[in-house]
């Protein structure tokens, strides 16, 4: 039950929840919890059609033209944490806790790492090194089941959001990448908190033990998955547009260094990746490039071949090892020139990398939507509930219009390296040494840049033979 307090509430401008119709919806967390239950049952459905039904396009299209690359993508950037929201596993987790064993976490697995490493095993690694393997509809099904008993085991043993706090691939993920978006949960605590509300109701309904009212304080959200149990509990909790990554441009209370691996390793096993195996393993040079002639001797040596792809391995691990490289050598040469102490500009610096990855995401989200998501999620539907329906991709790869998107990395390294510039006024450093300590602290991005330039023009301006 909502709890009102005898002061009226004016509630802000930028606070979405000034609209009862939003805060009768998005802020209720009986309304999400129907909207879950639903999608709860179409996932459950679409991992049984998958197992029972192979090489259907629904399964596949579901999961990975509708929730992760696109809907996840689109989101994150501008919505903020809005997958993890909607999120049924989420849901299925503290409805099982609700009525499990209760037991504490032990310490050993209160590690952010866990779940974000087995998106990296299970998911990244096999992308590359057996490509195809996750249009395949029956291991896409088992991919999702697998998940499915984990929330269902972890939920029932431990309390507090330990599935998705700790297991959930993408449970630390999402709201690292948050960050980067508009939307903000906090509460009105100088006028209702402080020292008017002695029992924070906010954060005694919070499935996973965080305290909203002190978001602002921390200039963090932490791992919270917006859930919506501490807006149905008070109606103190706000939900605010703010600037374009507001959070970024602060300093963090207590900076987490896991968010900052995401963004790191991600932007190298993704981004970087991807150009290396997909962008320009697919242009006139594809011939010259180290990781295809590397991939090629390593087959030909080791006579292990197709489904196996050597390609895609060398690619990844140059992608990791070059982007460590930048981001942990410029952090130290940047230490050095300021003369503080490596943490300290890793844990202060770290967050302006946060934009790279996934605003420039958007660039193949968007893309494939109009050459591959909209008619495959169409048609996967239609064939699942047995609808009369087909219809064609909206583009080709050969349609000029569709190089709009490529707008979207440029986006990613101004507002990066923008960001970038901004926290480096925390070590109160100026003039031609704050450029030259930019500069090194920016390879990453630099980099990321130089690489986006080469692509196209390998691909659009560039003499093919």
């Amino acid at each position: 039950m909502r709890k009102f307090h005898e002061l009226t509430l004016e509630r802000d401008k930028n606070d979405i929840f000034r609209f009862n119709s939003i805060h009768e919806t998005i802020g209720n967390p009986k309304f999400l919890n129907f909207f879950r239950s639903l999608l709860l049952l179409l996932v459950i459905y679409a991992i049984l059609w998958g197992l029972f039904s192979p090489k259907n396009a629904f399964t596949t299209g579901l999961f990975w033209g509708l929730f992760w690359p696109f809907f996840m993508v689109i989101t994150l950037p501008f919505l903020g944490n809005v997958f993890c929201m909607v999120c049924p596993f989420g849901f299925l987790s503290r409805t099982i806790t609700k009525y499990g064993l209760k037991k504490k976490i032990p310490k050993f697995l209160k590690n952010p790492y866990i779940g974000f490493s087995l998106l990296i095993t299970f998911y990244w690694i096999p992308l590359y090194v057996f490509p195809g393997l996750f249009r395949n509809s029956f291991i896409t099904a088992l991919f999702f089941l697998t998940f499915f008993l984990l929330a269902v085991l972890v939920s029932y043993v431990y309390a507090n959001g330990a599935f998705c706090r700790y297991f959930c691939p993408i449970g630390r993920v999402a709201p690292a990448f948050a960050r980067v978006g508009f939307m903000w949960l906090s509460s009105y605590n100088k006028i209702l908190c402080d020292p008017k509300c002695d029992k924070p109701d906010c954060a005694f309904s919070c499935p996973y033990k965080l305290s909203p009212y002190k978001f602002d304080k921390n200039n963090s959200m932490e791992s919270c998955t917006l859930c919506m149990e501490c807006a149905g509990s008070c109606e103190g909790v706000k939900y605010s547009i703010r600037k374009w990554s507001h959070s970024l441009f602060s300093k963090m209370k207590k900076p987490n260094s896991w968010e900052i691996w995401i963004y790191i390793i991600l932007l190298a096993v993704i981004t970087i990746t991807m150009r290396f195996h997909h962008g320009l393993g697919h242009s006139p040079i594809r011939d010259e490039l180290p990781w295809i002639n590397i991939g090629k001797w390593l087959e030909t040596t080791t006579g292990i071949g197709k489904p196996f792809d050597w390609t895609g391995l060398v690619a990844l691990v140059m992608a990791v090892s070059i982007t460590l490289t930048l981001v942990l050598g410029g952090f130290y040469i940047a230490s050095r020139l300021i003369k503080k102490p490596f943490k300290e500009v890793f844990l202060n610096l770290g967050y302006a990398l946060a934009p790279l990855m996934i605003i420039g995401s958007l660039s193949h989200v968007t893309h494939f939507f109009f050459t591959h998501y909209y008619h495959e999620v169409i048609n996967g539907f239609s064939q699942a509930f047995f609808l009369d329906i087909k219809v064609e991709p909206l583009a080709s790869r050969k349609d000029t219009w569709l190089r709009i998107f490529y707008i979207f990395p440029f986006i990613a390294a101004f507002w990066s390296g923008f960001i970038m510039w901004k926290r480096l006024d925390f070590f109160e450093i100026k003039g031609s040494k704050k450029l030259v300590v930019y500069i090194f602290s920016s390879l990453i991005i630099i980099f990321y840049l130089g690489l986006t330039i080469f692509q196209l023009y390998i691909r659009y301006g560039g003499s093919h033979h």
